[in-house]
């Protein structure tokens, strides 16, 4: 990483509560303004109005989110790789504004499959550092003790977003169509982006200049080259990697394949427009709660065991949506919040296990390249979800089947077995 772009390890205790807060709470508005918001929050608000005015099938526009993920998925490395080099400043003041670009092109699109799917895969790999593999590989630069609370707190924004954006979306909508409130969501991006841009890195410099006055450079070229761990090759080869990977995979797919589909789901149900994006929001109010919740809890209980409940609280949500009555919509309402609650606790189990399993060394790698088969998972689910609703006409098999995946996930994480690394206030390796 360039040097100018980041805080020595063995400043991290120095770094004041003040920063290190300005810090947590500009990686939240960014993640709040960010793909996770103003792209993937709001496809299922977008799903039907685009369908029916280019005269397409569901499955056609949910290659937009599915293309989208998967653009993250090959950009979260990439964003890293770049970060080494050029730092993460530039990185992401870059990827901020090609969102706020995509996020244009999407508001003159064509009846074009190919244009979509195109622009679908570019917004997700040019805007990779406004998602949590940006924003979050700053944190562990002035974390140590208090990790999964800072990371609660950070990913609190996508959270937030989510709860904003179907609903803002959903009103730019009713009122100028689709296309205007696409071009309202790139203002947004480009408005609060740069605000958490400013806040974050402005802080990250007078940080650096109260803890370290003298001789930084030369103490951060040591700091990086002496972090404690694997490599990403040699994590590539335990099974602690790949059972990790399996599990963020599966419950993304399962989850944000359901959350896409969530609002038509509740209008093919007889909810009006209002209720289904009030439900979608709600997933988000859920994420919201889990990741500041789950983030907490994290730096005392062990972490396969919150694993374990945030994806059983899945299945439940996901059955819930199977069994509940049309007639009392609190049930769906209900469902929706757990599956908000499930995918909330994914995104800070993600990093907490990279960190207390592989180590600090190759954090920033070994978590980007996991977080991107989560979403390469939360890519393939939407379109799964759309593909067989159209064969199906039913979501309830859908549903079904995301339960069992989620029950079976819960399970599983717990075979990881013990913490292999610590943080500093903790002692050494376990």
């Amino acid at each position: 990483m360039n040097l100018g772009d980041r805080v020595s390890s063995a400043a991290i205790a120095e770094v004041s509560p003040v920063h290190q807060v300005a810090i947590v709470c500009g990686a939240a508005l960014g993640l709040a303004c960010g793909f996770g918001a103003m792209f993937f929050s709001v496809a299922g608000i977008f799903l039907k109005p685009i369908a029916a005015s280019f005269g397409w099938g569901r499955a056609d526009v949910a290659l937009l989110p599915m293309l989208g993920m998967a653009g993250v998925a090959v950009g979260a490395p990439i964003v890293g790789h770049l970060a080494e080099r050029l730092g993460w400043r530039r990185v992401i003041a870059a990827s901020i504004a090609l969102f706020a670009v995509v996020l244009l092109a999407l508001s003159v699109a064509p009846p074009s499959r190919a244009y979509l799917a195109a622009v679908g895969f570019a917004g997700g790999l040019l805007a990779a550092a406004t998602t949590a593999a940006g924003y979050l590989a700053i944190l562990p630069l002035v974390f140590d003790r208090r990790f999964g609370m800072a990371l609660g707190f950070g990913m609190l924004g996508s959270g937030l977003g989510g709860i904003v954006a179907p609903i803002l979306a959903n009103a730019l909508i009713e009122a100028l169509g689709w296309r205007q409130a696409y071009l309202g969501l790139a203002l947004v991006v480009l408005a609060f982006g740069a605000a958490a841009h400013q806040l974050i890195f402005r802080t990250l410099r007078r940080a650096r200049v109260s803890a370290e006055p003298h001789g930084a450079m030369r103490a951060l070229a040591r700091d990086a080259a002496s972090g404690e761990g694997l490599s990403l090759g040699e994590a590539l080869v335990t099974f602690r990697f790949w059972l990790i990977a399996v599990v963020i995979f599966s419950v993304s797919c399962a989850i944000l394949g359901g959350f896409v589909h969530l609002a038509s789901f509740a209008s093919d149900r007889g909810m009006s427009a209002e209720l289904a994006a009030r439900a979608t929001a709600l997933t988000g109010l859920g994420l919201a709660l889990s990741r500041v919740g789950v983030g907490a809890v994290l730096d005392l209980v062990f972490a396969p065991l919150v694993g374990l409940i945030a994806f059983a609280l899945g299945a439940a949500g996901f059955a819930l949506l199977v069994y509940y009555p049309p007639e009392l919509p609190l049930l769906l309402l209900l469902g929706a919040l757990l599956l908000g609650v499930s995918t909330g606790a994914e995104g800070d189990l993600i990093p907490f296990l990279s960190r207390k399993y592989f180590g600090q060394r190759a954090f920033s790698s070994i978590y980007g390249t996991l977080f991107g088969i989560a979403t390469l998972g939360g890519a393939l689910g939407p379109y799964a979800y759309g593909a067989l609703f159209d064969h199906l006409r039913s979501y309830t098999p859908l549903h079904g089947a995301s339960a069992l995946v989620c029950a079976a996930c819960a399970l599983a994480i717990l075979a990881l077995g013990p913490y292999r690394y610590r943080s500093k206030a903790d002692g050494a390796s376990a």
